[in-house]
């Protein structure tokens, strides 16, 4: 007989959702805007990115909270919460977070796109199709495309 597991099993990334969440479309924008965040949202955001690598999403997703309390404005905590929701299958939770990072993120650029890609999976999977397709659409209203060279 088999000795029960003692602990849950280890989260693991979807290499699906990271290539839906993380577009190397060519047509993206070229406006990387990055809102600021004090020394010690920094810190605690730079930490959850450490422990999301190494799969420890309960801690990254602490950490993240713990920042959010210091700096609910800044759209990188918010969106960096909703996009380990995705992995964690909490697709309600990832769809709250997606929604906060939108509103305060900025309207241009990289992150724009990253967080409505992310709001419009969540979407997807809790069968919101009609804020899955408002998702998609404005995460073309924020890209800025190169102008023409000749």
């Amino acid at each position: 007989m088999l000795p029960k597991r003692q602990a849950p099993p280890a989260d693991v990334r979807d290499a699906s959702i990271d290539s839906l969440i993380n577009s190397n479309d060519a047509d993206s924008s070229v406006i990387h805007t990055l809102p600021l965040m004090s020394s010690a949202t920094h810190s605690l955001y730079n930490q959850a990115q450490k422990f999301y690598q190494d799969n420890h999403f309960s801690q990254a997703i602490a950490s993240l909270e713990r920042a959010y309390e210091i700096q609910p404005n800044s759209p990188q905590i918010s969106q960096l919460i909703a996009e380990i929701s995705l992995h964690q299958g909490n697709y309600k939770r990832a769809q709250y977070w997606a929604g906060i990072a939108t509103k305060n993120g900025p309207s241009k650029g990289i992150i724009c796109e990253k967080s409505w890609r992310i709001l419009a999976i969540a979407a997807g999977k809790t069968g919101y199709y009609a804020q899955q397709t408002k998702a998609l659409e404005q995460t073309e209203s924020c890209q800025i495309k190169p102008p023409d060279r000749f």
